[in-house]
């Protein structure tokens, strides 16, 4: 299948095209404001879908946007009428077209021709979309604030009760391709079409959001992500940061039995740790009452033990890094897990609260009267 992308050096063109490219049943013919129209036309009979991607937005004079918006497309559409009439053509808008400003008044007209001459087209009125790749300090506000507070610029909110509506790049992405495999996920109201899901936050959570993820990332600490619109506003913060700062120390406890380390403190599920023990080595020895753990021997071979505080009753596993097993911890139940193997063993922990020096939950008691 081959498939034209106009606009290919866009935001929204680099994404979709990231994802074409990972369908190696897809040929893609790339065209940009610096080619000539003459390889749509030398490549046109060939295409079997078309993204038109390209416009313009901000230029130094207000006819720049006629030519990028209305000509290229009534260009683009007379071509298609002469040369493949069937061949669908899915191009971005914006919801400006219902605007008397000339941006607005060029995206319409564009909209009116490709609706007025051909029948198998897709126009998706976009607005306020965010995600990777996206620049900063041009016409994107997320783009902007992420790059300005991953480097420690300052940020302008004239209102922070501003209510913006957004939709995420990978969203776009994934419906485009989509429709190009003849699965019709998206809305559609007339003529037009709509992405789904749309996100409405104000400006003052976007920003308190972003300087929350500034300081998560100096930290073990990571954000709400089950959370779809913070896993994904994470995600496009992450994408400005630079490289040197996505490397952090961890504090590491050692003794005589080896070493433990927090790894992950989560704003909402707990955290995970690790630790090191050596051969031999005991640890544990004690219960909780609402504080519960998950286990997972990683290398070596341990005996996991617990017993019940009232009952007495005694399990244990055994297991060993031959088969990755999880082994629940829970309340009630004291407990240890001890270092049976030849070498050292490593053991993942999982546990449902964050650890509070000041109410730690944990109360010594041997785990007696084993098998």
């Amino acid at each position: 299948m081959k498939v034209l992308v106009t606009g290919a050096k866009g935001f929204i063109a680099k994404n979709l095209i990231a994802h074409l490219k990972e369908d190696k049943n897809i040929e893609l013919i790339l065209f940009d404001r610096n080619d000539n129209f003459s390889l749509i036309e030398d490549n046109i009979e060939n295409i079997d879908f078309i993204f038109h991607l390209a416009g313009v937005n901000r230029p130094k004079d207000t006819k720049e946007f006629y030519e990028g918006n209305t000509e290229l497309t009534e260009k683009l559409v007379k071509l298609i009428k002469q040369k493949k009439p069937k061949i669908p053509l899915l191009i971005t808008s914006s919801i400006q077209a219902v605007l008397e400003n000339d941006y607005g008044k060029s995206k319409k007209a564009a909209e009116d021709y490709i609706i007025n001459n051909i029948d198998n087209y897709y126009i998706f009125r976009l607005h306020n979309v965010f995600g990777k790749w996206c620049k900063p300090n041009y016409n994107s506000v997320i783009a902007t604030f992420c790059y300005n507070i991953s480097h420690d610029l300052e940020i302008t909110i004239n209102d922070e009760n501003t209510s913006l509506e957004l939709i995420y790049i990978d969203d776009i992405c994934k419906t485009f391709i989509n429709i190009l495999k003849d699965k019709m996920l998206y809305e559609k109201d007339g003529n037009y079409c709509y992405i789904k899901p749309r996100y409405r936050v104000t400006l003052g959570y976007i920003a308190k959001k972003l300087m929350e993820f500034k300081n998560d990332m100096i930290s073990i600490y990571v954000p709400n992500t089950g959370d779809d619109f913070v896993k994904k506003l994470f995600s496009t913060y992450v994408s400005y940061l630079p490289i040197e700062k996505m490397c952090i120390s961890t504090k590491t406890n050692v003794d005589e039995r080896g070493s433990f380390t927090e790894l992950i403190r989560t704003m909402d599920s707990g955290q995970f740790s690790i630790s090191f023990s050596k051969p031999g080595v005991i640890r544990g020895n004690h219960y909780h009452h609402t504080k519960m753990e998950r286990f997972i021997v990683i290398k070596g071979k341990a005996k996991i033990s617990f017993q019940n505080i009232i009952t007495d009753n005694y399990y244990e596993f055994i297991v060993d890094d031959t088969e990755v097993k999880i082994i629940t911890i829970p309340v009630g139940y004291t407990h240890k897990i001890e270092n049976i193997g030849k070498g050292e063993m490593i053991l993942i922990m999982w546990c449902n609260e964050l650890f509070d020096s000041k109410n730690p939950d944990t109360y010594f008691k041997r785990v007696e009267n084993e098998i």
